[in-house]
């Protein structure tokens, strides 16, 4: 279980499902999205995969990485844009980390996003993507 603030304006929205633990819909067609998803990579390839795996599709994207290790978890904030044309993007910023258990490890992913020069996503980010609680059981 994964313990997270919802930032002012966001709700949630569907129903947990797969790998996806919370949807939220925010102000200005901001969105969030919690997803806890087993795998079998150690932390560096995990990171790899889910910064591959969220440019996929996308004709023009970046990503920067920041640091963003979490008690003792390997973990890191990604921030960038996506489009398939310009001036239709989308800024997003995730915070991941890679959690070990006895029973397997999990990537946790906290996602914000919204179209670009739509929604300001630093107040959302400073709430959602902080240090969050993990509960194992």
């Amino acid at each position: 279980t994964v313990i997270v603030n919802v930032p002012d304006g966001y709700t949630p929205g569907a129903p947990p499902r797969g790998d996806v633990a919370l949807k939220l819909t925010g102000p200005d067609g901001a969105t969030g999205t919690v997803r806890i998803s087993p795998t079998t990579l150690d932390a560096a390839a995990a990171f790899q995969q889910y910064a591959d795996q969220r440019t996929a599709g996308y004709e023009i994207n970046s990503v920067s990485l920041l640091p963003g290790d979490l008690c003792g978890y390997s973990g890191q904030e990604l921030i960038g844009m996506l489009a398939n044309q310009p001036g239709q993007s989308i800024q997003y910023v995730d915070r991941i980390a890679h959690v070990w258990t006895n029973n397997g490890d999990y990537l946790i992913a906290l996602q914000l996003q919204a179209p670009d020069k739509t929604a300001d996503l630093d107040a959302a980010k400073s709430v959602l993507l902080e240090d969050f609680g993990i509960r194992m059981g």
